[in-house]
C-alpha cells in the first residue's frame, strides 16, 4: 500500500479557507514555531498514513476508507448549509451536522495526542509515588505506548464513541454565525471547540452533555456552526421576556407618575430595544436558521478558541494572525492545545 497524506480535517473544509484559490493554498500560523507560511491543502492538517496501522508486525490496516465514507455521508448537508447560508432545521440535516461535529471532534491529531498525554501523566504519577505501572491493578500487562498501538486505540475509540457523541450533539440548539465586517474565522487543526460559562469545579465543565456547554466549528471563513446546550437559548428567552416586561412596566409607571412624556417613553423603550437587539437576533437565528452577526469581541473570542484548541496549526484566509500570535505568546501552556491534567 502506497503511503499517502491522510487528512484529519477534510480538504472540503480547508477549501473554504483558501488564501490562493487557484493553487489551493492556505495561510498558516504554526503555534510550535510561531512562524507563518503558505502551503497546499494537500499538506495541511494531514499526515502520512495517519489512519493506517500495522498489526502482527506484518499487516497494514487502514481506517481511511471509513473516514472517506463518513465524509461523503455528511458532505451534501454541509454544502447545502454553505449554499443556502441557513439551517433548514430538518432532522436529517441536524443529524448529518451532528455526525460531522462528532467525527471531527474525535479524529484529530490533538485528540490522538490526548491519548498519549493521559498515559504519560498516569505513568509519571505512579512513578512519582514510587511504583510502576505493572503494579497497578488492571495494568499488569502494560507496555510503553508505541505509534501503532496509539493509532489503533485512537481509531477504535472513534468507532466506539461516534454514535453516542453524535446523538448528544444532535440534542443541542444549532445556530449559524457570520463574522464581523472585515474579519474572518480562524480554522484550527482541532476545529471543534468547547466552552462553558458555568463552573463545575474540579469535575470540569467541557463535557458534551454538561449543562451550559457551547460547541463551535467554523464551516467556512465566513460561516460558523454553533451548538448550544438547550438551557442557554431557553435561559436567554426567559431572561429576555422578563427584562422586556419589566422595562415596559417601568416605562408605564414613570409615564403615569409624570416622570416621562409620551415621547420620552418611546425613547426609553427604543433604547431598551437597542440594548436587547443582540439577544433578539440570537433567538431569531435559533428559530429560523439564519446566521447571527458577530462583533469584534465575538470574533476575538471565537478565534481565540480556535487558537487555544489547535494542536499546532491555525489557518486564516486573510493571513491575519495578530490575535493567534498574541494568544500563543500569552498562553505558552497551550502551545500543544488543551491537554489533560491528572490530579
Amino acid at each position: 500500500m502506497a503511503a499517502e497524506n491522510q487528512h484529519y480535517v477534510p480538504k472540503f473544509v480547508l477549501r473554504q479557507f483558501l488564501s490562493d484559490k487557484k493553487r489551493e493554498q492556505v495561510s498558516v500560523f504554526d503555534k510550535h514555531t510561531e512562524k507563518t507560511f503558505v502551503t497546499s491543502i494537500k499538506n495541511m492538517m494531514a499526515e502520512r498514513r495517519f489512519n493506517d496501522f500495522t498489526f502482527d508486525d506484518e499487516w497494514i490496516a487502514s481506517f481511511e476508507p471509513i473516514a472517506c465514507a463518513a465524509e461523503d455521508q455528511v458532505l451534501p448537508s454541509y454544502r447545502k448549509v454553505l449554499k443556502d447560508r441557513r439551517l433548514d432545521n430538518s432532522p436529517e440535516q441536524k443529524a448529518a451536522l451532528a455526525m460531522m461535529l462528532a467525527f471531527q471532534l474525535l479524529r484529530t491529531k490533538a485528540t490522538r495526542d490526548q491519548w498519549q498525554a493521559i498515559e504519560e501523566a498516569l505513568v509519571k504519577k505512579v512513578e512519582e509515588s514510587g511504583g510502576k505501572m505493572q503494579d497497578v491493578r488492571g495494568w499488569e500487562d502494560w507496555q510503553p505506548m508505541t505509534e501503532d498501538r496509539l493509532k489503533r486505540e485512537h481509531l477504535l475509540s472513534i468507532q466506539g464513541s461516534i454514535g453516542d457523541y453524535a446523538q448528544i450533539i444532535a440534542a443541542k440548539d444549532f445556530v449559524l454565525a457570520e463574522p464581523a465586517p472585515g474579519r474572518s474565522f480562524y480554522l484550527g487543526d482541532n476545529p471543534v471547540c468547547l466552552a462553558n460559562a458555568l463552573d463545575f469545579g474540579p469535575r470540569g465543565n467541557l463535557g458534551l452533555a454538561v449543562q451550559g456547554i457551547e460547541i463551535y466549528m467554523p464551516l467556512a471563513s465566513d460561516l460558523m456552526l454553533c451548538a448550544f446546550c438547550p438551557s442557554i437559548i431557553e435561559g436567554l428567552r426567559e431572561t429576555h421576556k422578563r427584562t422586556k416586561d419589566a422595562r415596559q412596566a417601568e416605562a408605564v409607571s414613570r409615564l403615569m407618575k409624570g416622570q416621562l412624556s409620551a415621547v420620552g417613553m418611546r425613547q426609553f423603550l427604543d433604547a431598551a430595544k437597542a440594548t436587547a437587539r443582540p439577544v433578539e437576533e440570537l433567538l431569531s437565528a435559533a428559530a429560523d436558521g439564519h446566521p447571527v452577526s458577530s462583533n469584534d469581541d465575538n470574533m476575538d473570542y471565537y478565534n481565540s478558541l480556535q487558537t487555544s484548541f489547535a494542536y499546532r496549526y491555525v489557518v486564516c484566509q486573510q493571513a491575519d494572525f495578530a490575535l493567534a500570535r498574541s494568544f500563543n505568546s500569552d498562553n505558552p501552556a497551550l502551545k500543544r492545545g488543551r491537554r489533560v491534567q491528572v490530579a
